[in-house]
């Protein structure tokens, strides 16, 4: 369970220590305890460092709270913590004071809904599907987005709106906002189609059942909007076969490192010699085409300045994570709709682990 602390405006926990170092960060183990002493209710759960007083958590409107109370006391890891930093102004705190904070701990009532098992180490990892996060024994996981960041330069948007703006005579926020309005449903669009064809995949043996019994026009599990359903049906009749082995959305991980993630399709070719292919949606345009402002570095520095480049460097983080637990990755396919599905064979990278 995740919990965000209330009351940190009245406590104002000075996070940073005599040499400018903060005290608090992601990790830091922390006590909860039954605040007996609090005047407002004698339920209070109070959250400690060092027998300090950080905050509590919430009482009013919190569902959780009884069962927390009744499994105190219980050490806490923090999940998220901001402070306010020089030169800012927020309310009434002040540099170094403690804005925000998370605490993490585990409950009986959390494991089934936040846990899901590793499909190549068989354990339980939780997966906060909100924060898109993976943790493991209290500790977070890196997941493939942050790992190929660091062989990618980022993309300066405050620097290049700015460009942008003043050729156009506009405000730097109009064009902001445009760009962030812009990606936002180009995102939700991708998302809309992921979950489709997932939803397919998982039921498609009762969506068949129930095609047949009621005479339907085509299977239940199939979006029963027609364009969404074309899109669905175009990358099912080009790409896939009904006797296909496949993993719908499977959580590959090696805890040892560190590392986690989820494919959108493992392909199974033979299951008993371990054997299967890495494969991805992507909703997007001009995967293929190089961009000026795609830069790689290191190891990757001469791979084409593309998209593409980014799909296999994301689909080969997964594909290692599985040959370290003793798979075969024959490949990595990355399936791109623009108006039409359009498929990209390519080989796994070397990574650097």
């Amino acid at each position: 369970m995740i919990s965000k602390l209330v009351g940190v405006s009245f406590t104002k926990f000075q996070n940073l220590n005599d040499k400018g170092v903060y005290i608090i960060g992601g990790g830091t183990e922390v006590k909860v305890w039954h605040d007996k002493s609090n005047k407002y209710s004698d339920r209070a759960i109070a959250v400690t460092y060092n027998d300090t007083i950080i905050g509590h958590i919430a009482e009013k409107g919190n569902e959780k709270h009884e069962e927390v109370f009744n499994i105190l006391p219980l050490t806490a890891k923090v999940s998220r913590v901001a402070s306010l930093m020089e030169g800012e102004e927020f309310g009434k705190f002040q540099t170094g004071e403690i804005t925000s904070i998370s605490i993490e701990f585990d409950m009986a009532s959390d494991v089934s809904k936040d846990t899901k098992k590793s499909f190549n180490e068989d354990l339980d990892i939780k997966f906060l599907e909100t924060e898109h996060e993976y943790w493991y024994n209290g500790t977070k996981l890196m997941g493939a987005t942050t790992y190929i960041k660091k062989w990618i330069k980022p993309f300066d948007k405050d620097l290049i709106s700015g460009f942008v703006a003043k050729g156009l005579g506009a405000r730097q926020q109009e064009v902001l906002d445009i760009w962030g309005g812009t990606g936002n449903i180009s995102a939700d669009f991708g998302t809309v189609i992921h979950n489709a064809l997932e939803h397919y995949e998982n039921h498609k043996g009762i969506g068949k059942v129930m095609q047949e019994h009621k005479e339907l026009p085509f299977n239940k599990a199939l979006p029963t909007h027609p364009v969404l359903r074309g899109i669905v049906v175009e990358f099912l009749q080009r790409f896939t076969h009904e006797a296909d082995d496949v993993e719908v959305e499977a959580l590959v991980s090696n805890v040892g490192l560190g590392l986690c993630g989820h494919i959108d399709r493992l392909k199974i070719i033979n299951r008993d010699k371990k054997i299967c292919r890495v494969q991805d949606y992507k909703i997007n345009i001009d995967s293929d085409k190089i961009d000026k402002n795609i830069t790689f570095f290191g190891q990757f520095a001469d791979l084409p300045k593309n998209k593409l480049t980014k799909y296999r460097l994301q689909l080969s983080f997964y594909a290692r994570l599985l040959e370290l637990s003793g798979w075969t990755v024959e490949g990595l396919d990355a399936f791109v709709y623009e108006d039409e599905w359009k498929h990209y064979p390519m080989d796994v990278i070397k990574l650097d682990f």
